[in-house]
């Protein structure tokens, strides 16, 4: 069986060893268009640093199986009715199953001025490099539009990096939305403050303001003040890449349309990771990949394993400090108990006499414990570990 997987992020490397180690009897081919080995693209951003390497970025260990094969090469397109793929030179490829783990590419605000010399995006190794080169003459003011996980690090490592205070917009009316209640992104956003990070909520960008030299100078918001702006980055969320599964005729909503299986609309083309949409949803996060790796290598090796979205489950690290969000965080017809220490602080969500969720700032001690016991009943056991 020859597998074809194009794309060479976390998604496609973890399909990769999954397959090699679930199906004896394939090959496999990876596309890439990047020159760098597999990567973490959570960590570009440490990059900014004059001596980071992108070695050091590279997911580890490196497949060395004689049946695994990298290929360097863009894939133009799709020819499902003949299992080919064509490279961007014009030469075809044939397959027996097509993996698209091409993952996404970062957002752009539509907005005017938004084509100015000095704004970024930063997803790829590229871009930080982009990026770096920039702030050597352009770091006194820096703007990053987008209070989430990638927001927040690129804004840390930008003042890391320069030693100067640098701004985040972010337009809901706290940090990390999809991860965090109000209260714990208010604890988190003051910990932040006093790390040298300034931040403003519920805030939205109307336009960004240039010099004659066409490079930004600023940014508007919707209320009529400006912000100084010698550089921006941008992070405000992800598209996935649908162009080839466009192109070929599969079903395409927010992302490739897929089974209960991470079959796409078509037989024997299967999709996972950031390109992929499953009830509805683009999950965007490591863990999703992670898991549809397994379930898809359990598919192609003919058991029939159905993938299911997990519950909500984050542990970051924000700016050097441990966040966790566990289940479900909305403080809607709940009770929360919080426990606060000198450097942490815990939030527990009961709903229904039930542990429902948890935030965990500054500490992981009690995540091992919050997971096992997640919407279960809370016994006076559970009760006592987490000082309830």
């Amino acid at each position: 069986m020859k597998i074809v997987i194009v794309g060479n992020g976390i998604a496609s490397y973890n399909a990769a060893l999954n397959i090699l180690r679930t199906v004896d009897d394939c090959t496999i081919e990876v596309f890439s268009d990047e020159s760098f080995s597999p990567y973490y693209r959570t960590r570009v951003l440490s990059l900014l640093s004059d001596t980071a390497d992108e070695k050091d970025l590279a997911i580890k260990p490196e497949i060395t199986d004689e049946r695994y094969k990298l290929v360097r090469k863009h894939v133009n397109c799709i020819d499902p009715d003949n299992k080919l793929v064509y490279s961007d030179d014009g030469e075809a490829y044939e397959y027996d199953v097509l993996v698209l783990a091409n993952g996404a590419s970062a957002l752009s605000l539509v907005l005017p001025g938004g084509k100015s010399k000095g704004i970024f995006t930063v997803r790829t190794v590229d871009d930080v490099y982009s990026l770096r080169a920039w702030l050597k003459d352009h770091c006194e003011n820096t703007v990053v539009i987008g209070g989430g996980l990638l927001g927040i690090e690129a804004a840390y490592e930008i003042h890391c990096h320069t030693g100067k205070t640098v701004t985040v917009i972010e337009t809901f009316p706290y940090l990390l939305p999809r991860q965090l209640d109000r209260d714990s992104a208010v604890y988190l956003q003051k910990r932040l403050e006093g790390m040298g990070l300034s931040i403003l909520c519920g805030v939205r960008t109307s336009n960004f303001l240039y010099d004659h030299d066409e490079c930004v100078s600023g940014v508007k918001c919707d209320d009529g003040f400006s912000i100084p702006a010698s550089t921006i980055v941008e992070s405000v969320g992800i598209r996935s890449n649908t162009f080839l599964a466009v192109d070929a005729g599969l079903k395409v909503s927010r992302g490739v349309v897929v089974d209960d299986y991470l079959m796409t609309s078509v037989e024997d083309i299967y999709a996972i990771g950031d390109v992929a949409e499953t009830d509805g949803r683009v999950t965007g996060q490591v863990s999703a990949a992670l898991d549809m790796a397994k379930v898809l290598a359990s598919n192609i090796a003919g058991k029939k394993t159905a993938y299911r979205i997990a519950s909500p489950s984050s542990m970051l690290k924000v700016a050097g400090l441990d966040v966790v969000s566990l289940g479900n965080v909305s403080t809607a017809g709940c009770d929360v108990i919080v426990r606060e220490g000198d450097d942490n602080r815990c939030s527990y969500f009961i709903r229904d006499g039930l542990l429902s969720g948890a935030v965990l700032i500054g500490t992981r001690a009690q995540f091992v414990t919050v997971k096992a016991n997640l919407n279960k009943e809370l016994t006076a056991e559970v009760k006592a570990k987490l000082a309830l």
